[in-house]
Order: structure tokens, then C-alpha cells, then sequence
């Protein structure tokens, strides 16, 4: 591990004592119409191209993509809360750098444009988006097995073959 890459996570686990506000803020996000969002750091010529980004490493299979889930704007949040300035610029020259034909390319083509990007921002983007999904309803509920109110502690409880994973809120 680098300087650089230490500096990142210690970023994203600072940010992460600051969730909760940025949760709750998701949560009023999402309670609004979908196509309604209008980002707080990104620029409004990159929202896409970060909505696209999160679809690329989380897509629909079986189950709703990071999209679904609105995942790009809890990303969104989390850089303008949770990040430094320096990180959080770091971000958006790296959004920036893959241009406007990142949207509407393959999907073969996108994964390779991020796997080009510094390994600390791809880290940081797949970080987020994956705790962003997974905290999502979309998430929770859809790709994961979720039990809405549990009866009593079972500490151990063995997975079928092919059942999703335990959801817990």
C-alpha cells in the first residue's frame, strides 16, 4: 500500500463517521421522483456519465442495477459530505477524463476505461457504490434475502444452494 492509497481509505473511513447524515439525505433523495435529482458536487454534465460509472460496476442481472437503485446519487453525497476537497477533485478529473463517449459505449469499453483509471479512484467508486447499493432498498430487498422483522437469534443458519445472502437493517 502507497501513501496515496492510504490517504484514500482514511478519507472514506473518516467519511464513513459522517454516513448517517449523508444516509438520511439518500433517503429524502430517493423519496423524491426519479428523474428529480440534480447533483450537489458533480457536475450537471457528468450526473450521466457517474449514473453510468455505478451501472458499470454494479449492472442488472437477475437483480436491478446500481442505477436502479439510484446509487450514482448517494455517490454524489458522499463526495460533497463526506470527502476532502482534494479527494473529491481527484474524483471528478477522473469522471472528466473518461469523456463524453463513455455513456452510450459498450459495455466491454466502459469496464476498460475504469479499470484504466488510478486504482485508488476505482477502488473508491467500487467502495462506494457498492455500500450504496447494499444499503439501498433496491439492495436489501432484491438482492439480497431480506426478513423484515426476524424471530428469535439463530447464529448460525445454513444458505441453500444458490439462495442470496442475509440482508440486515
Amino acid at each position: 500500500m502507497n501513501r496515496r492509497e492510504s490517504l484514500l481509505g482514511l478519507s472514506a473511513l473518516a467519511g464513513s463517521a459522517l454516513f448517517p447524515g449523508t444516509l438520511e439525505a439518500f433517503v429524502r433523495a430517493l423519496a423524491q421522483a426519479p428523474g428529480s435529482w440534480r447533483p450537489v458536487v458533480v457536475p450537471a454534465g457528468q450526473a450521466e456519465r457517474l449514473a453510468e460509472v455505478v451501472e458499470t460496476i454494479l449492472p442488472a442481472t437477475g437483480t436491478p442495477g446500481a442505477r436502479a437503485a439510484r446509487v450514482h446519487e448517494f455517490v454524489d453525497l458522499v463526495l460533497a459530505r463526506c470527502v476532502s476537497d482534494d479527494v473529491r477533485q481527484v474524483v471528478l478529473r477522473a469522471l472528466d477524463s473518461l469523456g463524453d463517449q463513455f455513456v452510450g459505449a459498450p459495455a466491454a469499453s466502459r469496464e476498460a476505461s475504469l479499470r484504466a483509471m488510478e486504482p485508488e479512484v476505482f477502488g473508491l467508486l467500487k467502495e462506494l457504490t457498492l455500500l450504496g447499493y447494499f444499503t439501498s432498498k433496491v439492495g436489501c430487498t432484491e438482492a439480497l434475502t431480506y426478513v423484515a422483522v426476524p424471530g428469535d437469534y439463530k447464529g448460525c443458519v445454513p444458505l441453500e444452494p444458490g439462495q442470496k445472502a442475509w440482508a440486515t437493517r
